[in-house]
């Protein structure tokens, strides 16, 4: 995919000082053209020590007043929008407290979110000049469920009819239990809804930690009842969502996929609502892998940086579901990490057979040199392993463990040694989830002269790479279109970022706030394939 991950004159750091975890920004753009940025100063990821901070710019970015103390006691994850008539607001859910300018960011007044009781407060929306709205998240129950390994969460849309003075709970947007739905940005879409009502889109994050993309849900009656949660192509916590001036929609987000970092994507309500998942790679040295007339070439010498990793579309319900995956494959060297597939359990890939990660389990032998077909055939507690259309054994898996819902292609573990050398000509993958009423069949060739994640590679832009950070140090954003000719299509993102790979990285301990100038034009700028 196209990255500005390299191009220092696009980077800018909004806050970095030693000491400090500083994290979670927002930005806004003030009627008089300054650029707002709030965040947060911790001590830690799970701060405690925290205050609200505000530091503004007045040249797009470039440089930064010093920081102003907003509250000195308690914060959390602030969020910035713009109203109607130039007012500005932040809600915080630290409290919550709700924090409001008439002076485009000089002086603040500071309010009790009365009503507001769900965490992760959105971006307030304007829906009539006296009705706003908001949505929050929460877990409810102390007992984690095994699927998603935490307590389940409600997604919940929140209503004010007085502008903001006090909210009301107005519906559960979502509440799967096998998803973990939260973090939602909400839009309005165009057109109207059941009797002249705003239309509302809400991108979420999921949580599960499995693989599993975004979702969303549309309202067609203002926010008080709520489609079911359908998947989007992208994988990432903590979207934030709008429309550009040119009519198109921009996400930035933390990637969570095969290749953590800050990413953006751009398009259309079609592309992003109508295009299931995607399948996401991590492939970070060029050339590596490369389609060749005999198939997908992987290479990797000794080393972490060498990883090749292609994440599928995971099992949402492993309870009920069934899976199958297939692939012809050629092994001509792997290390003990190098070349696997994961459906239920590793499966390690190595010129002599496969060898199943399972208790017991022996070397599953096949013809060395040659290319086999690898089927591997899920049902709800069972895995069967098929080589060449043969049967190769059945290894029970605990059909409601989270760990059993991955699909995974390439390196077994990203940050160790993935020595290996593999051709890959084609995969398939059927996943039916009687329960949630879906199907998902996805299939890929070497003879289509693209790499399996072509849709991601083509449409998501790299602002920054992290992949050697834990993913709770970076990757929390906010955006703004930056002022300018009508559609040119210029914006600047502020996210907190760790760092993961500088020598004084400490995981939980390790963050500064950063921003990033990109436009239109970069999206452009497809990957060699």
């Amino acid at each position: 995919m196209p990255s500005l991950h390299s191009a220092r004159d696009r980077h800018v750091v909004i806050d970095r000082r030693p000491g400090h975890y500083l994290c979670f920004p927002d930005v806004c753009l003030a009627d008089d053209g300054a650029l707002l940025c709030a965040y947060n100063e911790f001590d830690r990821h799970v701060g405690t020590r925290r205050r609200l901070l505000l530091r503004s710019s007045r040249d797009q970015g470039r440089t930064w007043s010093g920081p102003r103390l907003l509250n000195a006691v308690d914060s959390h994850c602030p969020r910035m929008a713009r109203l109607d008539g130039g007012l500005l607001v932040i809600t915080d859910d630290a409290g919550p407290q709700i924090y409001w300018s008439l002076d485009n960011g000089a002086n603040w007044a500071q309010q009790p979110g009365a009503g507001l009781g769900h965490g992760l407060i959105d971006r307030v929306l304007e829906l009539s000049p006296e009705t706003l709205f908001t949505t929050g998240h929460f877990h409810r129950a102390a007992q984690p469920q095994p699927k998603i390994r935490q307590a389940p969460s409600e997604q919940m849309a929140y209503i004010s009819r007085n502008r903001g003075r006090t909210w009301q709970l107005n519906a559960i947007i979502a509440s799967e239990k096998c998803l973990v739905l939260c973090e939602a940005s909400t839009i309005r879409l165009p057109g109207e809804g059941k009797n002249g009502a705003p239309r509302l889109l809400a991108l979420m994050r999921e949580n599960s930690f499995v693989g599993e993309p975004m979702y969303f849900c549309i309202s067609e009656d203002g926010g008080d009842t709520w489609g079911d949660p359908r998947p989007a192509p992208l994988v990432g916590h903590r979207p934030t969502l709008g429309w550009t001036r040119s009519g198109r929609l921009l996400v930035t987000y933390r990637d969570v996929g095969a290749d953590p970092g800050t990413k953006a994507w751009l398009g259309t309500l079609d592309e992003l609502c109508g295009a299931d998942f995607a399948v996401h790679g991590l492939h970070a040295r060029a050339g590596n892998p490369r389609l060749t007339r005999d198939g997908l070439l992987v290479r990797n010498g000794p080393g972490v940086e060498a990883a090749v990793r292609f994440g599928l579309r995971p099992i949402s319900d492993p309870e009920w579901a069934t899976a199958e995956f297939e692939a012809e494959v050629l092994v001509r060297g792997a290390g003990e990490n190098g070349c696997g597939v994961r459906l239920g359990i590793w499966w390690k890939l190595c010129p002599e057979g496969v060898v199943p990660d399972a208790e017991g389990a022996a070397l599953v032998p096949w013809r060395k040199g040659r290319a086999h077909v690898l089927r591997i055939v899920y049902e709800p507690g069972l895995l069967r392993l098929f080589v060449d259309g043969e049967a190769q054994g059945e290894y029970p898996v605990d059909r409601m463990a989270g760990e059993t819902r991955p699909i995974l292609v390439g390196a077994i573990a990203r940050k160790t040694d993935n020595a290996c050398e593999a051709l890959w000509r084609r995969m398939r993958l059927d996943i039916r989830e009687p329960r949630l009423g879906r199907r998902y069949d996805w299939a890929w060739s070497a003879r289509d002269g693209v790499m399996p994640d072509a849709w991601n590679a083509a449409r998501v832009l790299e602002l920054r790479n992290d992949r050697n950070a834990a993913a709770m140090d970076f990757g929390y954003s906010g955006w703004v279109e930056l002022p300018g000719e009508e559609n040119d299509g210029r914006f600047f993102c502020a996210y907190h970022h760790a760092g993961g790979d500088e020598p004084d990285y400490r995981e939980g301990l390790s963050a500064h706030v950063a921003g990033t100038w990109f436009g239109e034009e970069d999206f452009n700028a497809l990957p060699g394939m």
